[in-house]
């Protein structure tokens, strides 16, 4: 990928890889594991970053994603390295947004607020670190971490210590995008060769449900689905933590290719949920949802996986328990789009091109002075 091919006896200028260093919120953090997979099959040389191991890395690039801690933790690192000698910094956001319903100048405001005050909490040593350590103060910093999401991406931006942008959910990026505030590569929640394999399982469970239930609405919305579906004999596997424990890496892709239908249902109406379907899609297993915001547009409901309000649910899962070909047809061209357009591959490519043109004009700049 970046090496220079000449022809006839000319010589052979080869470059060495650009160096990309992927985060690591946590130890045998599986996600950056996976994003690491891509960097790797993209050409780039591949290395991780502890983020509290306040090292610099030398390397090109410092792809950030989640976040599944705090997010300025990594950009503050590089705030006094000068910006000829700083990495590209990358961060895909994964994580949800404040309720859409709240006027975006207003998620605005209290989100610079929130950054704020979780900057001045971690000021060690000063009057307001030592004041926000107490309750009723240090409450906060538990509390609305949307708002401290967005207010930190946005301070980040702001100083310049935030090269490239991404988000899952187009709907997000949009928010972001508007009047260039922050502008946002949209790059969706792909899969992964790590999470699914075909394994000619038998069909045996009618209908699973994976992950923490999250909420109270989301608690109730999958008890009620599975309440209604018992009334019909219908079998439904809750892998929640509580009723049964949780499942990660090759017991949720067994699992997966064992399920005829995975239940989508999200903690509040407009969270991007598409993550469950890059799991269940490739394993082959149908997603029936409630509806939807537009967060992935690629996926059609009735193309690449079923929809409807929750009170039509059961009627609509116990349909396609019945309808076996209706149910496969759906499966299988889901299962096309994750592997290939939605693939992680393509989705980290596409940030990357944008952080490639940024290393490109960075290093343009540099020749110039």
């Amino acid at each position: 990928m970046y090496q220079d091919l000449v022809r006839g006896n000319m010589p052979v200028e080869v470059h060495e890889p650009l160096r990309v260093a992927v985060v690591c919120w946590e130890p045998d953090d599986g996600i950056a594991l996976v994003i690491g997979d891509e960097i790797r099959n993209l050409g780039y040389k591949l290395s991780f970053l502890d983020p509290n191991s306040k090292q610099i890395a030398d390397v090109d690039f410092i792809f950030s994603f989640g976040p599944y801690g705090r997010f300025l933790t990594v950009p503050q690192l590089y705030a006094n390295v000068p910006k000829k000698d700083r990495p590209i910094i990358v961060h895909w956001n994964t994580e949800g947004i404040p309720d859409l319903r709240i006027p975006w100048s207003i998620v605005r405001l209290l989100s610079k607020f929130r950054s704020k005050y979780e900057r001045l909490a971690e000021s060690e040593g000063s009057f307001w670190s030592n004041l926000f350590s107490k309750r009723p103060f240090s409450l906060i910093r538990s509390k609305f971490i949307r708002y401290l999401y967005v207010g930190d991406y946005y301070y980040a931006y702001k100083n310049d210590w935030l090269d490239v942008f991404s988000d899952s959910s187009s709907v997000y990026a949009k928010l972001h995008s508007k009047n260039d505030a922050l502008p946002t590569v949209v790059a969706a929640w792909g899969g992964t060769q790590r999470w699914y394999k075909e394994m000619s399982l038998e069909r045996d469970i009618d209908v699973l449900w994976i992950g923490k239930r999250g909420s109270m609405r989301r608690s109730q919305l999958v008890d009620y689905v599975r309440d209604e579906l018992k009334k019909h004999n219908v079998n439904m596997y809750i892998a929640d933590g509580e009723e049964n424990p949780f499942i990660f890496g090759d017991d949720r892709t067994e699992y997966l290719n064992r399920a005829k239908i995975t239940l989508n249902i999200t903690r509040t109406w407009y969270d991007d949920n598409y993550s469950r379907f890059s799991m269940a899609a490739p394993n082959r297993s149908l997603i029936v949802s409630e509806p939807l915001l537009p967060h992935c547009e690629a996926y059609q409901e009735g193309v690449h996986y079923v929809s409807a309000p929750i009170e039509e649910l059961p009627n609509k899962i116990l349909h396609y328990l019945k309808h076996d070909n209706e149910r496969e047809k759906i499966v299988e061209d889901a299962y096309q789009l994750i592997t290939n357009e939605l693939s992680f591959k393509n989705q980290i490519d596409k940030i990357m091109q944008v952080a490639l043109k940024k290393h490109e004009e960075k290093k343009a700049l540099t020749a110039s002075k």
